[in-house]
């Protein structure tokens, strides 16, 4: 009954996290900035990215404990360690995004008073794209791995 408990709390973990960052990064993100002004967008996007991030956190830290406590109960084999191992990077990389990139984000966009009335080639609006661009290929690095997990995940359950 611990493993069902555990494979239970595994998958929610799982879902919640890729869910959360599927739906935030197709669905409210593009709509967000569809609806809104840039400004306004802007705006909001930021009031979200902490409880975002603080779900990959929990949701991560969870799904790694929770696999490695299945690996250990299962018998570890190369895919339970490559799922654990992924979940891992996942997790390193929401942490970087926490911890490097979005102080860095946010010390450049407090310069910024406008983005519509900066120029394309100011600096503040360059580098902003730049941590920007790097912010986005880390969270489509997490979320790509985290559908990878996800079918090593269904591959791997026992009836």
């Amino acid at each position: 009954m611990l493993t069902v408990i555990l494979r239970f709390i595994y998958l929610l973990s799982v879902a919640l996290w890729i869910g959360g960052m599927a739906f935030f990064s197709f669905m409210a993100a593009p709509s967000i900035f569809q609806v809104l002004p840039r400004e306004e967008a802007g705006k909001v996007v930021a009031d979200i990215f902490p409880k975002y991030y603080w779900q990959g956190i929990l949701c991560g830290a969870i799904a790694l404990a929770t696999s490695v406590v299945l690996g250990m109960r299962e018998r570890w084999n190369i895919l339970l360690i490559v799922r654990t191992i992924m979940i891992g990077v996942m997790l390193v990389g929401v942490l970087y995004s926490v911890v490097i990139l979005q102080p860095k984000i946010q010390a450049v966009k407090s310069q910024i008073t406008s983005f519509e009335s900066l120029s394309p080639t100011d600096p503040l609006r360059l580098e902003f794209g730049r941590l920007h661009g790097r912010s986005f290929s880390v969270n489509a690095a997490v979320l790509l791995l985290g559908v990878i997990v996800v079918f090593i995940t269904a591959f791997t359950m026992k009836v």
